[in-house]
């Protein structure tokens, strides 16, 4: 092990110090060393001394091989006993001649798949195709299940365990948001000291140039980031001082030890600070130019978006992607009362308070067939038990059109643009609730007893303009937004210093629409009168400074497995595509932006309860900023997917479950090529 690490030091310097360094330790690989080995990986006894000698296909020494995973697939020698089996996984007994595929009852389709695939490997490699494959499962015959186990040596299917006697699957991580600890190490004192710096929430400027860090994930294992101007000393024990912190944290010897460098760090490392801007240089024309490692790098035209991107996030709501129409479909709103759905009246429509949930089932056509999203739309203040409702009635309304919904839970200000676009500009968030007495948008008296209200408008367009009322209190203002004051007397219209033209020209349609009749009174921030913060209860501090945006997340896709124990496994797919997605399963894709559960056609009401809890969990560990209540959660089915969960994919076949072999057909095929193979 050590040659190899040192080895890999020098390969490293080779190429520049740029590579990120990956350690692996057999049986726990991650799944993107996996995704080098489509076929998987089978572990063979003994080492170098042992490996290169003849081998003679018809002197075969008689092996079991269980195949773990379904995409990242692992092959390992077992015991030849009963006892090295189990129900849930799939097993390839090697006798020379014939390979038998053992199928447990509670193994699924792309499981099976895979092994058969592992036995056609053991056949080629290892029996020059010259040996007779035979699958066992549910549909086989007695005979050859009992040559089976004859062969075996022990046992029978009654003796068969019930669960996997080892469950070495990638699994979810529940502790590693709590335990996020970034750690500098430094020899500027003559000796290696190893200090602890900060935990979440971590800042990029906590990494500091001249020294070295130890970034401790707990269940992600370690990152270890070189700055560039740290000692020679220190990048040569920066590996050796992880080794020593897991031994002496007492973490697992397969715990993960990453090397990245400053300036080349992947977004894997970069999700744990709340903010990262990415180097830059300016040149005369000032384009920005980005750098690498102190050298320009190739340029990167969509570097000249990112001041769109980021008033398109800020103005026209999460989930930026998702938009399957021009939101002029038919929509269906109900507020949750006593737990029951109560419509709400078309006039109405656009008005939501922070203290209701809500369910809207939002229709459109696409090539002449109806298509459908449930939205249930929960606010701040709205109790739990309505909240729970809401979600309820959502999965019932999706039931009613057979599944074919994409559902979408939303908390209050994070609504995908799509659905403000379904209002047409006139979408408005009030506090309080339904059971306060609100009766429309100009009944103020009935819930404000002082007549001040404060707005904050937000848009992008006509179509997407929104106003949502909060404290009136000048903490609530923002430079970067533009706010509509309502008093007793008169409106007054706040243009913050870095709002935008178009936010100033909705915020004149807003108070028009929440303030008519009035007097509006357009002020500049910085040429308030003190009756504007005397409304706002006198003057005081409020955002100025807009922070650094969130690092760009890299999408990820998860597969989520439910064992015959009723246990959660979670196995991330790296690099991903469409074939990745299992029909029988649930999976669970991060955009970066929203999340996706995705339903497989046959997978069982368990999996889908389980892979919507593991979405929610999913967010409440995750190191960025990113929130439960923050990011959109899309529930959606298999051949009903939306454009926005499909761009995430390089390549997509609509018809690719089509054209899929199914395991039925496979077997047949291997059924009778062992019949050519007999007749020759």
């Amino acid at each position: 092990m050590g040659a190899a690490a040192i080895f890999a030091v020098e390969l490293d310097d080779h190429l520049g110090g740029v590579p990120v360094q990956h350690r692996e330790v057999q049986e726990y690989e991650s799944s993107m060393f996996l995704a080098n080995f489509p076929g998987g990986v089978r572990y063979l006894d003994g080492g170098v001394a042992s490996g290169f000698k003849h081998v003679d296909p018809d002197q075969v020494e008689k092996k079991l091989l269980q195949v773990k995973g379904k995409r990242n697939v692992r092959i390992r020698q077992v015991p030849l006993d009963v006892s090295s089996m189990n129900k849930g996984d799939c097993f390839v007994l090697d006798a020379g001649k014939v390979i038998y595929v053992y199928m447990g009852n509670g193994s699924k389709k792309i499981e099976r798949l895979k092994a058969i695939q592992a036995a056609n490997q053991v056949r080629d490699q290892d029996h020059a195709g010259k040996a007779r494959i035979v699958i066992l499962d549910e549909f086989s015959g007695g005979g050859d299940i009992t040559t089976f186990f004859n062969e075996l040596g022990s046992g029978s299917p009654m003796e068969v365990p019930e669960g996997s006697t080892e469950d070495d699957d990638i699994s979810f991580e529940k502790q590693q948001q709590s335990s996020v600890i970034l750690f500098r190490v430094s020899d500027a004192s003559g000796q290696l000291v190893i200090e602890e710096i900060g935990q979440k929430p971590l800042q990029q400027s906590m990494l500091k140039r001249e020294d070295c860090f130890i970034l401790d994930t707990a269940g992600s294992g370690l990152f270890v980031w070189i700055g560039r101007g740290c000692t020679k000393a220190e990048k040569l024990e920066a590996m050796n001082v992880a080794q020593k912190f897991l031994t002496e944290k007492g973490y697992p010897i397969w715990t993960k030890v990453n090397r990245v460098v400053d300036g080349g760090e992947p977004t894997i490392f970069k999700q744990y600070f709340a903010s990262w801007k990415e180097e830059t240089t300016t040149s005369q024309f000032h384009v920005p130019v980005p750098t690498k490692n102190g050298r320009i790098a190739e340029f990167n035209v969509s570097s000249l978006h990112r001041d769109k991107l980021r008033l398109l996030l800020k103005q026209g709501g999460a989930a930026p992607g998702f938009s399957p129409d021009d939101g002029s479909g038919q929509k269906e709103i109900y507020r949750v009362e006593n737990f029951e759905l109560a419509p709400v009246d078309p006039s109405a429509h656009g008005m939501f308070f922070g203290g209701d949930s809500y369910v809207i089932k939002y229709t459109y056509n696409v090539g002449g067939k109806n298509r459908y999203i449930i939205y249930f739309w929960q606010g701040n203040d709205s109790t739990q038990d309505e909240k729970a409702a809401s979600a309820i009635h959502a999965m019932r309304l999706d039931n009613e059109v057979a599944g074919k919904a994409v559902q979408v839970r939303l908390t209050q200000g994070n609504e995908p643009r799509h659905f403000i676009k379904m209002f047409k500009g006139k979408m408005i968030i009030f506090t309080g609730g339904h059971a306060s007495g609100f009766r429309n948008i100009h009944d103020y008296d009935s819930y404000d007893v002082d007549g001040t209200r404060l707005f904050h408008v937000r848009g992008y367009g006509a179509d997407d303009m929104r106003a949502v009322q909060v404290a009136e209190t000048a903490s609530s203002l923002n430079s970067d937004d533009v706010f509509v004051l309502e008093t007793p007397s008169k409106t007054y219209l706040w243009n913050g210093v870095a709002s935008s033209d178009d936010e100033k020209s909705l915020g004149v349609e807003i108070a028009n629409l929440v303030s008519p009749g009035r007097e509006l009174v357009p002020i500049n921030e910085g040429e308030e009168p003190q009756e504007f913060w005397d409304a706002l209860g006198g003057k005081g501090p409020y955002t100025t400074v807009q922070p650094d945006p969130p690092p760009v997340l890299k999408a990820r896709l998860f597969h989520c497995i439910l064992n015959i124990a009723g246990r959660l496994r979670v196995e991330e797919i790296k690099p991903f595509k469409q074939e990745d997605l299992v029909d029988d399963d649930v999976m669970v894709l991060d955009s970066g932006h929203e999340i996706y559960v995705w339903i497989g056609l046959h997978s069982t009401d368990q999996e889908r309860a389980a892979g919507f809890k593991m979405a929610q969990e999913y967010l409440k560990t995750e190191p960025s900023q990113r929130s439960v209540d923050s990011t959109l959660i899309f529930m959606i089915h298999q051949r009903q997917e939306p454009e926005s969960f499909i761009d995430v994919f390089p390549t997509w076949n609509r018809n690719m479950w089509k054209e899929q072999k199914t395991y039925e057909q496979i077997k047949a095929e291997i059924m009778a090529s062992n019949g050519v193979e007999d007749d020759e």
